[in-house]
């Protein structure tokens, strides 16, 4: 059986027929060292109801970040192991499932080959997720568990989650998401696993204080970690240490004080692998990677004034299966968008960019964008990538004035923002790059090797925005007030004459807007004053 529903996430405007009722869905994550699925049903207003939920260790992680590649043996595993669950799914008659991948497989030089096994064999659709969509995932996961129950926009709060192979590091100030980051660091990337009973905890402990302080004070040209007042740990270990070792059950929250944590710290040290395991039920490799996992946990929070640490019983899978129900059910979906454009802007000021300049861009494309909506038939996800692309159309002058446009492609490729998948993100850093001098060729690798449908997002997004940074050529804002004119295969920007002289915008216009010619089909003219009266329809 080939299930439906991959990608749910990456367009917003994709429409899926409704669930029947008590129909059954679910997710399934492919982790560096387990692979986990949950199968669940909804009930009204969105309420799911876990119906199994079931885990295998694999090896993956200790494969890849020592060899930079998963085992044959490894991947024949993990396809038993999927094959088995497709069974399961089968049983509940499941028939949108949605599977992703993280940190193991994103890093294995072959995961294409073992994507393609996968789905061969067992029908099942697994997309590899980058760090930014992990974040994404966690923060809806969180904001579900502490609705009602937790205020982000009074609170600076350090949302974290160890994996085996990554931790993923989320920081919001009142609300807002400030810093996002995926760290290469977890227990299966430390020397000796780092286990207790094996490796001395006071060694592990002195390695971990120096590479985490060093993180927080490179966090510290954007943020401050001593200004965090709410410390918000995910991840299965925390879960661990609340469930087992305080037997705190709370179906959605639980909470510790540093001391209480500082002490099972303490007792996990003084345990054996095979102590753990037996006395917990704790399958080996979960025993394996407990202690230091915690450690890291335990280093990021002494960084931080937080005076009690809030866990989220919820996991990135949480996120995911919130997401496919709003999605298959119609329901409401979770907006972050706001918190993606916060995350650009950040980035962008990074870069010291031109803040008028790129609001007043930013704020003609998006009218562009909807006057030409007819046009261009994009939808909402469309517009969100023009108005990042618009923030950081500018922030390659950081590097170089002359190819600003360059530079800020490769810039944009390699910073992390919030809420961008990686195809996202590839559509900005292009949109970003043909915002001036040449459009697109057949000879831009990064532009070919893009899906078609998203070289034809480029295009029309490229093409609005040259034509709005065209009428801001003066960075003196202009012409934010203008009024759209649509004359047969013209289009008459009237911009009022108040607006001064404009001969700087019109020669950057007469060079900018020859892809929207070639792009929309439209002519673009630049006049004062106001249109003539015209007919219902042909003005906006």
């Amino acid at each position: 059986m080939t299930y439906s529903v991959k990608n749910v996430t990456r367009n917003a405007a994709m429409v899926e027929t409704p669930l029947a009722p008590k129909e059954p869905i679910a997710v399934i994550e492919v982790g560096s060292s387990a692979i986990r699925m949950v199968i669940a049903e909804l009930g009204p207003k969105l309420a799911i109801r876990t119906l199994e939920n079931l885990q295998k260790p694999i090896a993956f992680g200790k494969d890849v970040f020592n060899n930079g590649r998963l085992s044959h043996a490894s991947i024949r595993e993990s396809i038993e192991i999927l094959d088995n669950f497709e069974s399961v799914l089968e049983s509940y008659g499941v028939k949108r499932v949605q599977a992703i991948a993280t940190s193991a497989v994103r890093e294995a030089a072959n995961r294409d080959n073992f994507l393609d096994q996968v789905f061969v064999r067992t029908g099942i659709d697994v997309e590899v997720v980058e760090g930014a969509e992990e974040n994404r995932l966690d923060l809806i996961a969180v904001e579900n568990a502490l609705q009602g129950r937790f205020d982000f926009d009074k609170k600076n709060c350090l949302i974290m989650e160890v994996g085996t192979g990554s931790t993923e590091i989320i920081l919001t100030n009142k609300g807002e998401v400030s810093l996002t980051r995926t760290l290469l660091i977890g227990p299966l990337r430390l020397p000796d696993q780092s286990v207790a009973g094996k490796t001395d905890p006071a060694a592990l402990q002195r390695t971990l204080k120096r590479r985490i302080h060093a993180v927080a004070e490179e966090f510290g040209r954007e943020c401050d970690l001593s200004e965090i007042n709410t410390f918000i740990a995910m991840g299965a270990t925390m879960r661990f240490v609340c469930r087992q070792l305080y037997e705190r059950m709370d179906e959605t929250l639980a909470t510790l004080t540093p001391k209480e944590f500082a002490d099972s710290l303490k007792t996990l040290s003084k345990m054996s692998m095979e102590e753990l395991s037996e006395k917990y039920s704790l399958p080996y490799a979960d025993a394996e990677a407990l202690y230091a996992s915690l450690l890291i946990y335990a280093n990021f929070l002494s960084e931080t004034k937080a005076e009690n640490i809030l866990v989220p019983m919820v996991s990135i899978r949480d996120g995911l299966l919130l997401e496919l129900a709003q999605l298959v059910s119609g329901y409401k979906r979770t907006d972050l968008s706001r918190q993606v454009i916060h995350s650009a802007r950040n980035l962008a000021k990074r870069y010291k960019y031109d803040e008028p300049h790129a609001a007043a861009v930013t704020q003609i494309s998006l009218k562009l964008f909807d006057l030409l909506q007819e046009s261009h038939g994009l939808g909402s996800r469309e517009r969100l990538l023009l108005e990042i692309s618009a923030i950081l159309h500018d922030i390659g002058s950081f590097i170089s004035p002359s190819n600003h446009h360059k530079h800020g492609f490769y810039l944009i490729q390699a910073a992390e923002i919030f809420g961008l998948r990686k195809i996202d993100k590839d559509v900005v850093a292009n949109v970003v790059r043909y915002h001036r001098r040449s459009a697109p060729k057949n000879t831009h690798i990064p532009y070919i090797s893009l899906p078609r449908p998203e070289r034809a997002v480029v295009s029309k997004l490229a093409a609005i925005l040259r034509v709005a940074e065209a009428l801001d050529a003066s960075h003196q804002q202009k012409c934010r007030d203008f009024t759209l004119e649509q004359n047969g295969d013209s289009c008459i920007l009237w911009v009022p004459e108040e607006a001064g002289d404009l001969s700087l915008e019109r020669q950057s216009l007469a060079k900018k807007s020859d892809m929207l010619t070639d792009v929309l089909g439209y002519l673009i003219v630049l006049k004062q004053g106001r249109p003539a009266a015209q007919p219902a329809g042909r003005q906006a």
